[in-house]
């Protein structure tokens, strides 16, 4: 089966599933019919519908009335399937926690610079205010510790499975070809 080229947006997939009209891509039908990939995830899932609604036909036979689902449950379904790249492109999701963060930031400076506190206090605050970045430059030393421990065995056994398998070995190196041509490219831009 040939990869998908073009694969449909997850909100895409859930239209088509429920016989809604498309969200992001109007053709999105036409494209689910001749892609096998998409095809099969559309399917997948109306699948997955059938079985929720199977389920909550099957609670409500059973008379089980202290199981209604809460008023935020779809919303809370949505948010466990990964962003598409339109969502995490998108200013509008991300402006509310971008704008606490900065908020929690200003808040945190201007504490330092308030005038009622001592200069012990000042102090005080402001080591705390760096102790995460110490944790992570720490964290990043153990880090470059490790790879520098590990890159001599990694490269060994790299280099014996390459001598090998030579034809795996020839490709490998050919693969620094396209590199080369992509670091010129971005080099020539860097100077420009």
């Amino acid at each position: 089966m040939k990869p998908c080229s073009r694969k449909l947006d997850p909100l895409d997939v859930e239209a088509l599933a429920s016989a809604a009209e498309p969200v992001l891509a109007p053709d999105a039908a036409a494209h689910a019919a001749a892609c096998p990939e998409c095809a099969s995830a559309v399917q997948e899932a109306r699948l997955v519908g059938d079985h929720l609604s199977a389920l909550t036909e099957a609670d409500a036979e059973a008379g089980s009335e202290g199981l209604e689902p809460s008023a935020d449950f779809a919303s809370r379904i949505l948010r466990i399937r990964p962003f598409s790249r339109r969502e995490r492109l998108s200013v509008s999701l991300w402006a509310v926690p971008a704008a606490f963060s900065a908020g929690l930031f200003a808040s945190g400076i201007a504490l330092l610079g308030l005038p009622f506190l001592s200069g012990g206090e000042q102090a005080g605050l402001g080591a705390a205010a760096l102790l995460p970045a110490a944790a992570v430059l720490r964290s990043a030393g153990r880090w470059l510790t490790e790879v520098g421990r590990a890159a001599p065995a990694g490269l060994t056994s790299l280099s014996e499975a390459l001598r090998q398998e030579q034809t795996l070995g020839l490709l490998a190196a050919l693969l620094f070809v396209p590199l080369a041509f992509g670091l010129k490219r971005v080099l020539a831009r860097a100077r420009r």
